[in-house]
């Protein structure tokens, strides 16, 4: 994949981040990266885990879904998954 540009069309913005690459002895691309990443940690909330809600809904949706399913899982089932194939390994 080729590499992405971004355009910064704010002559204070760039201003800014080529100021602080230099006070930092950074470049500038290393500078704005650690800022978006510093920006979004402050307006995204995270979970204990670090999910943001959106993850959070996802994995507790996915956690409902395996413990629903798991209720339907037969105690005398072999735990080999033959049976989930027919005789030509695909699919049963």
């Amino acid at each position: 994949m080729g590499q992405r540009q971004l355009n910064i069309r704010s002559d204070e913005a760039a201003g800014r981040a080529s100021t602080l690459a230099k006070q930092l002895g950074k470049t500038t691309t290393e500078v704005v990266e650690e800022a978006l990443r510093q920006y979004e940690d402050s307006v995204i909330p995270r979970d204990e885990r670090g999910l943001t809600p959106e993850q959070r809904k996802r994995f507790d949706a996915l956690t409902a879904l395996s413990l629903e399913a798991s209720k339907h899982l037969l105690a005398d089932a072999p735990d080999n998954h033959d049976w989930l194939y027919d005789e030509n390994g695909l699919p049963a």
